[in-house]
């Protein structure tokens, strides 16, 4: 009977070690971000994804993102290019949360914007990937669009023309196709720069971004003109998404003995 039994342990043991092994553990990868934080319509901003592993290692991880909303754009960090990856690296350690950006431009009249998000990883030896939904909510932007920043905009000798600036800030998250027009007193020529001709814009481009300052240029003559304080009428027109936007300033300049 012992040698019965021992002969039923050792076929057992060989038929265990005979056995397949166990499949390696594949990794659950969830999304723990449903929401992220607002955007303001017209704007852009970076937007963070928070992920976390359970059971195994996520390597090669990386995400892309959609959306069916009109005009919403994505874009990527630039070390990554046409996705994006962890903050760390690329691998999703079981247990540990990491995080992803997606930098989100909105335009003004949007509502919340819906992502379809896809996570792509390694796990087990094979790739894996899995769809996600995230909101981003959009704040409506209330408040003025531009700031006049100058009051003052300088001299002007009788005898020789000189350039004149007005300083405009951005508050609004973008506004676009800015155009200035003076209207003069009585004596003062104003010319605009030769590739605009009846009107100014700004310095470096004709948009202005929110907390940005750029100047809107403008030649005075005041050669038929008597010493003294005057004011201008400013008028400065521009697009905020799809609507045509003034509004109207003043600012004072000095006529100066030549």
């Amino acid at each position: 009977m012992k040698k019965i039994f021992t002969l039923l342990v050792a076929v057992i043991l060989l038929t265990l070690s005979a056995s397949p092994a166990l499949g390696a553990p594949k990794a659950k990868v969830e999304l723990l971000t449903k929401k992220t934080a607002a955007i303001v319509e017209g704007g852009t901003s970076w937007v963070a994804l928070s992920w976390t592993a359970k059971k195994a290692d996520a390597t090669d991880f990386r995400v892309v993102a959609k959306s069916n909303t009109r005009g919403v754009t994505i874009a990527y960090p630039t070390t990554t290019g046409d996705h994006t990856s962890l903050m760390d690296n690329d691998t999703l350690s079981d247990g540990e949360i990491d995080y992803t950006s997606l930098q989100i431009s909105v335009p003004y009249g949007s509502k919340d914007v819906k992502l379809t998000v896809e996570a792509t990883w390694t796990s087990d030896g094979k790739t894996k990937n899995k769809n996600y939904k995230v909101k981003v909510p959009v704040a409506k932007f209330n408040g003025e669009d531009i700031a006049q920043s100058t009051d003052h905009a300088g001299s002007v000798p009788v005898g020789t023309p000189v350039w004149l600036g007005v300083d405009w800030t951005g508050i609004a998250p973008i506004v676009e196709d800015v155009q200035m027009t003076v209207s003069s007193p009585d004596g003062a020529v104003i010319t605009y720069p030769e590739n605009t001709g009846t009107y100014t814009s700004l310095h470096y481009n004709d948009t202005l971004d929110a907390g940005e300052t750029d100047v809107a240029r403008f030649l005075v003559d005041a050669s038929n003109m008597d010493p003294g304080t005057y004011t201008l009428n400013l008028e400065l027109s521009y697009t905020k998404g799809t609507d045509n936007k003034s509004v109207e300033g003043k600012v004072s300049f000095e006529v100066t003995g030549e």
